[in-house]
């Protein structure tokens, strides 16, 4: 079997691993949509047994984990939600393909969902929204893309993705503490937050470029380099012959992370390894 006929080494960033991500990114989107435009038609008695509430619970309605994770209580909830799926989703969505996209949005939805319930279990309210799932998506995308930059208000800067993530954490906190904008569910984005983290770090391990619970190097020691494998060498086009410690390295990347995990020098380098099997057959 030739290199570039293995099944994980055809999805490659020109082919389904990136579509499918954001194939996935924009159905979540259209179905948040026609749910949000639905609701505008549904009786009010409908609607809030798709919220979550812990009567609802009580009576078994377990799906409203995850039903409450598509609703939205007006416009703007729905526009600003909706923005940042999209914001944050296209940055991550061709790194972890579709299904992993999913199922990031639905575990920091559920998770969101849940933190709130046991915290809050004699509360009378229902909770609805997808913020929880947003607030998963943000983390996965500072955690691949940590150095994007965005100007977002009221900053009048550009900050990266960590550094945003950070702030908005530490603001849901804040908020929660003192107990501001009580009709804003805040632990729901944390707990969004936390499944995102838990599901990602269990996924992909120190191979992510930025963790925020990573060990920081005490003073005087040598930071540690967090690569699945070794550096392939310079990126000048002048590597080389691939040898057969980098292939096994790369392949060893692709088969534990995915194809999405490579480098574009990563990339190039494996293509060079099939031209030169191929040469050496035709030898």
């Amino acid at each position: 079997m030739g290199l570039f006929d293995r099944g994980y080494m055809r999805a490659t960033r020109t082919g389904r691993g990136e579509d499918s991500g954001l194939n996935m990114l924009y159905l979540l989107i259209m179905i948040n949509t026609v749910v949000f435009l639905s609701t505008l038609f549904l009786p009010d008695s409908s609607i809030y047994n798709l919220m979550l509430s812990t009567d609802g619970i009580r009576h078994f309605r377990i799906y409203q984990l995850l039903t409450a994770a598509f609703l939205h209580v007006s416009f703007w909830h729905f526009i600003i939600n909706m923005w940042g799926l999209y914001l944050f989703g296209t940055l991550i969505a061709p790194r972890i393909g579709g299904k992993r996209l999913l199922w990031l949005y639905l575990i920091g939805g559920i998770s969101g969902n849940l933190l709130y319930l046991l915290l809050n279990w004699a509360s009378p309210y229902p909770l609805l929204g997808a913020s929880g799932a947003i607030f998963a998506v943000l983390v996965g995308a500072a955690m691949f893309e940590p150095d994007r930059r965005f100007i977002m208000f009221p900053l009048p800067m550009p900050v990266r993705t960590c550094t945003l993530a950070v702030c908005y954490i530490i603001l849901e906190v804040l908020m929660l503490v003192g107990g501001m904008e009580r009709q804003v569910a805040h632990l729901a984005h944390l707990g969004g937050v936390l499944g995102g983290y838990i599901y990602l770090k269990v996924l992909f391990g120190s191979a992510l470029p930025w963790d925020p619970l990573r060990r920081r190097p005490r003073p005087g020691e040598a930071p540690r380099r967090f690569r699945v494998t070794p550096d392939p060498g310079p990126r000048d086009g002048a590597d080389g012959p691939v040898g057969s410690k980098e292939l096994d390295a790369l392949l060893d990347k692709v088969s534990r992370y995915g194809i999405n995990s490579l480098s574009e020098h990563e990339l190039g380098r494996l293509r060079q390894a099939r031209e030169e099997m191929r040469g050496d057959r035709n030898q």
